[in-house]
């Protein structure tokens, strides 16, 4: 690395890459002395928010041009170096930043930052400062910097382990070759990342924002010119604000669920099925709201859900229950009266009122009891749209991706090819779903969403301030005359979800008693040998689903089934359950909290990877918490995954450091705006509903 007034600073032309990094210490201030301290694991976190003020500091920051690597320890000369790049380079210069949401914290203390871009406070995807622009790349990656480098195979890898960020350090610490080399490499891994982009898209000013940005691109591209599919999908765009809010009253997202009667008991032989890329088989089989929604009979004896997709705003009256597993989500309903739950899914209510697509509707009436629905009085309305397959070469180019994720893996010189189809195909959901009016979010004067400003952004020109309501229309407005936009419906990626959904639940409601944990795409269950047979049989439904998709487009079958990379010929067929395993002993205590040890093969044997204890806990580092659960009886309530340890981290962001602060090498703190960072332990618990349940169905021994 060379410090950056050390560097001369020449012509960049187009094509240089630019990125940009810091190095963070967190301090803490005793509140009764006034001393400064690290990061003590013997003070404990009660301690910490009762008598300490939290605080960070810049003690070295990090520009890439290229892979030449500048470096700076004072956060006040970073301006004068951003100057100079910018001076030096052809054009506005695009600087990248990793996580950019942690650095702009930061960087908020020296840069006069305007236009930002953000889809939630605290969360910018790019903005302006200086007259540079800058991105973030993790929203164009959505990895690590680790991950980046280990799934891309890039020239450089993140240098882990060579930095202790529980040390108090400031920018006249003295820093070693090996902690210059950690900064060094993460712009390093950043530039070897870029460049790939750059290839690819030819200008830095053409790579898109988001990992979805870059899959619209593609998949823009494909219906480019084509005016009469454009205005077709127009047509589908909701054109009011009630249509649009009565399309996102219906969307709801994959199903993550533990069975009630077997949450927190250990169980052996619990076998694991998982479905082959569910939602890209979904959007490939089914069919999906073609028409414009119109309102139709409220006799719901009449829908046809083969030929129509319906959106139903309806109450049920005394529902309860007759499975062993629930499915109606409290917070999807609009309105819930005398409510008894499981982790947040309705057990039995006198009342709820709820919109749902057909398919939740089928799904509820085969999970439920509940009074004969009064369609004059209980069905408020009813709206359908004409299903039909999505376009020709939307599922043409589905087929291609999961053809090259399944065949070119373990290829070297095809992975990058590889890679992408593997990113492009797990975006391409993400794209169909993306909200098409998403609220605005405003930074201006180092403040988010200052109400003045905001005030001041939705005015009117006769001075009237703009409701909610009236923006949004502007929005829809606008996706009508700028009809060249509008190549995706909304409503696909609402459909999507609800038929992953219905087949999920069929499959969870064949097991019963037997089945264990389910999580969007993947069933566990005991006894797994009574279901092997259903799953086959399902499997045949699929593959005649495609096939009758194939039909109707004239596309080879084959291509839904490509061959693996195994050398052996095998098939990996597009929508299948496929068989992962049994664990010799499973355990959850809800949604995304499991612990299993031992994963087998189908034939019986363990690989290394999959050899002993593993846990899965949300926020939880799968390594580390798999290292401190010493046995699977361990996984219950109040089991604490030690702050230490368990590689959690609490980020506090603080809009007000005390600028007067002097650290213990003398360093006096001069800025106000930064991000502390500290260990946090995480301690296992289950939700109080689902408490409360399990303790009356200990008492009941059965069903509510």
């Amino acid at each position: 690395m060379i410090h950056w007034r050390q560097y001369a600073f020449k012509f960049m032309s187009e094509y240089t890459i630019y990125t940009l990094d810091t190095e963070v210490s967190s301090y803490f201030v005793n509140k009764q002395t006034g001393e400064v301290i690290a990061y003590d694991p013997e003070i404990s976190s009660e301690d910490y928010n009762d008598n300490y003020y939290p605080g960070a500091v810049v003690y070295i920051w990090m520009i890439g041009i290229n892979d030449t690597v500048l470096y700076g320890r004072e956060l006040d000369e970073l301006p004068e170096a951003l100057e100079l790049l910018r001076s030096h380079a052809t054009g506005k210069p695009t600087v990248y930043i990793h996580n950019a949401s942690y650095d702009f914290q930061f960087l908020r203390n020296v840069l006069h930052i305007t236009d930002v871009f953000a889809r939630t406070v605290r969360k910018p995807m790019k903005f302006e400062a200086n007259d540079i622009e800058f991105r973030c790349s993790y929203m164009l990656t959505r990895l690590s910097l680790d991950s980046w480098a280990k799934s891309h195979k890039l020239k450089f890898k993140k240098q882990k382990g060579l930095l202790d960020y529980d040390v108090l350090r400031s920018p006249l610490t003295p820093l070693t070759d090996d902690q210059l080399k950690y900064c060094e490499f993460d712009i390093l891994v950043m530039y070897e990342g870029l460049k790939k982009y750059l290839s690819k898209y030819e200008e830095v000013e053409k790579i898109p924002l988001t990992q979805t940005g870059e899959v619209r691109k593609v998949v823009r591209e494909l219906f480019k010119g084509n005016n009469g599919y454009l205005f077709k999908i127009t047509g589908l765009q909701p054109k009011t604000a009630n249509e649009y809010k009565r399309l996102k009253a219906v969307f709801a997202g994959g199903e993550t669920h533990g069975n009630r009667f077997n949450v927190g008991k250990i169980h052996e032989k619990c076998g694991s099925f998982d479905k082959t890329s569910d939602y890209p088989y979904q959007m490939l089989a089914e069919k999906y709201p073609m028409s414009k929604f119109t309102a139709t009979t409220k006799d719901l004896r009449f829908m046809q859900p083969d030929k129509f997709a319906y959106m139903i705003e309806l109450t049920y009256h005394n529902i309860k229950v007759k499975t062993p597993s629930t499915y109606i989500s409290k917070s999807h309903c609009i309105c819930v009266r005398n409510g008894k739950f499981d982790n947040g899914r309705i057990v039995s209510a006198d009342m709820i009122a709820i919109c749902i697509t057909e398919q939740d509707y089928q799904t509820i009436s085969e999970m439920y009891d509940y009074d004969p629905v009064d369609y004059e009085r209980d069905v408020i309305a009813v709206f359908r749209s004409r299903k039909q397959y999505l376009p020709k070469q939307l599922i043409l180019y589905i087929l291609q991706l999961y053809r090259n994720k399944t065949m070119l893996k373990g290829i070297d010189e095809k992975y990058d090819l590889y890679c992408k189809s593997k990113e492009y195909i797990n975006a391409m959901f993400g794209m169909c779903c993306t909200d098409i009016c998403l609220p605005d979010v405003f930074y201006h004067d180092n403040t988010w969403n200052p109400e003045d400003y905001v005030m001041e952004m939705h005015k009117a020109e006769d001075g009237h301030i703009k409701s909610r309501e009236e923006l949004l229309q502007e929005t829809l407005d606008e996706l009508q005359e700028k009809f060249y936009k509008n190549f995706l419906a909304y409503q696909w990626g609402v459909w999507i979800t609800a038929y992953a959904r219905r087949e999920l639940m069929r499959a969870i409601n064949h097991c019963g008693m037997d089945e264990i944990y389910h999580d969007t795409d993947s069933v566990k269950c005991i006894n797994y040998e009574k279901y092997l047979e259903y799953f086959s049989k399902e499997d045949e439904i699929m593959d005649e689903k495609l096939k009758k998709m194939c039909g109707f487009y004239d596309i080879d079958f084959e291509l839904t089934r490509p061959k693996r990379d195994n050398g052996e010929g095998e098939r990996a067929p597009l929508g299948h359950w496929e068989w992962e395993g049994i664990y010799d002993r499973f355990v959850t205590l809800g949604a995304k909290k499991y612990a299993y040890e031992n994963l087998r093969e189908p034939d019986g044997s363990v690989k290394e990877k999959n050899r002993g204890i593993h846990v899965t806990v949300s926020g939880v580092p799968k390594e580390q918490g798999s290292k401190l659960l010493k046995k699977l009886e361990d996984f219950k309530k109040g089991f604490v995954f030690d702050r230490e340890s368990c590689g959690r981290k609490l980020l506090t962001y603080l809009d007000g450091c005390n600028p007067l602060v002097t650290l213990p090498d003398g360093y006096k703190v001069k800025h106000k705006y930064a991000i502390n960072m500290r260990n946090n332990s995480y301690t296992l618990g289950l939700s109080s509903d689902l408490e409360i349940m399990i303790k009356e169905l200990n008492e009941q021994k059965g069903f509510l």
